[in-house]
């Protein structure tokens, strides 16, 4: 059997604590999506799986290099 490979959501740039959601009981088609939680910060990130939200998360925030 292979190993587990779980991809953590890296700390927002602003300090805020990472939140995840995805579907439940009331909402089964719900996208998965990972977000700050800080009020003041917008930056939010979904896709079809929780592997995908967290990906796109960390691409979102990677620096830029120019």
């Amino acid at each position: 059997m292979g190993a587990l490979q779980i991809n953590e959501a890296v700390p927002c740039r602003c300090g805020g604590q990472v939140k995840v959601f995805g579907p439940c009981e009331f909402a089964p088609r719900s996208h998965w999506g990972v977000y700050c939680a800080k009020d003041s910060c917008q930056r939010m990130s979904t896709a079809d799986s929780l592997e995908g939200a967290i990906e796109n998360w960390n691409h979102m925030l990677e620096p830029i290099h120019f």
